[in-house]
């Protein structure tokens, strides 16, 4: 893996180029004005809606999306993963010309073949490893977010300039940006977002339970597990000195306890679990047949394990903390 930054990168080649931002939504909002502020030619396109209003009063003059998609030079696709193949084959590709940039915030429906681009087009990805608030913030903090990008399909001979011009107008390289792929990206992020977060949400709910099941009082449970902040500065310090470095910084009982007590946490059960979301679900596709195929009927399913998940008791528990805590960093606290 190599980082590019700020300096191995330039902006000539936007020059002259309009770059379409094709939904104004999290990042869609956050790289469209960043790249406005690095001085690149940007029209925006969205359906009217919170986010065209948003556009708007950000200064834009947005336009519906089969405009924007008709004029762009560049076009950054960033609808969301199971609307988009409606709105590709009925609002995006019909615009599409020779020599265009096609550009996915993600590798999903490129990475999985749901949609199919035009082979004339330069096909690339840009993957901001943030969520588009932090994007933005941090760009106008003159600071950037670590990004990945992929160029599937170099038709003109100019995407890979054109994807590292456009990391630096999104102010990805003052981070750092390396290449992966469209496929890869995707599997990753899912693997993530199937495997290591729904591990963590899952163990996090049952050790919860746990402990209240044992005597200790809801609220002091959240406090322990996250509503501190603690867990997340020890994600902090495992970024900036290692996932097994970071211990050096907790006291020796804190280590032997996690050190001698990990072992034995994870079950055969649970690593056979572990492989088939990776194998079976993600890499072997379950997964996007079930969210993109019937994806009224998994939205639906979704909404019901929200309903559950906000009236299970650690989700009423840490309302409780989270009020708690505001009321006590409020102007009015200590009057």
């Amino acid at each position: 893996m190599k980082l590019l930054k700020d300096t191995d990168v330039s902006l000539i080649p936007l020059e002259g180029k309009t770059v379409a931002v094709l939904g104004y939504g999290n990042q869609g909002r956050a790289q469209a004005l960043n790249l406005r502020e690095s001085n690149v030619q940007v029209v925006v396109g969205n359906r009217d809606d919170e986010y065209r209003k948003l556009a708007v009063a950000e200064g834009f003059d947005p336009v519906e999306i089969p405009e924007a998609a008709a004029v762009g030079d560049i076009l950054l696709v960033l609808t969301t993963d199971e609307a988009m193949p409606l709105i590709w084959d009925e609002q995006i590709a019909p615009g599409i010309e020779a020599g265009n940039a096609l550009c996915w915030g993600s590798g999903f429906n490129v990475g999985f073949d749901i949609i199919h681009p035009p082979e004339d087009a330069d096909w690339i990805m840009i993957a901001p490893m943030m969520p588009g608030n932090v994007v933005r913030t941090r760009y106008e903090q003159g600071r950037g977010v670590i990004g990945q990008f992929a160029v599937e399909c170099d038709a003109t001979g100019e995407a890979r300039d054109i994807t590292l011009a456009l990391c630096k107008g999104m102010g990805l390289t003052r981070a750092g940006i390396y290449e992966s792929s469209f496929r890869g990206e995707a599997e990753l992020n899912l693997y993530t977002e199937q495997v290591v977060w729904s591990g963590l949400a899952a163990w996090l709910q049952y050790c919860f339970e746990l402990a209240v099941d044992h005597g200790f009082p809801p609220e002091n449970v959240v406090m322990a597990l996250y509503a501190s902040t603690e867990s997340s500065e020890i994600m902090g310090l495992m970024a900036q000195y290692g996932f097994f470095k970071q211990m050096k910084y907790h006291s020796t009982t804190s280590q032997y306890g996690t050190l001698t007590r990990a072992e034995n946490m994870i079950s055969s059960e649970m690593r056979e679990q572990a492989r088939q979301n990776l194998v079976n679900d993600i890499q072997g596709g379950a997964f996007v047949r079930e969210w993109t195929q019937d994806n009224a009927a998994a939205s639906k399913r979704l909404e019901q394990f929200w309903q559950r998940a906000l009236a299970h008791p650690m989700s009423l528990a840490e309302d409780r903390v989270i009020q708690m805590m505001q009321d006590n960093t409020s102007p009015d606290a200590g009057s």
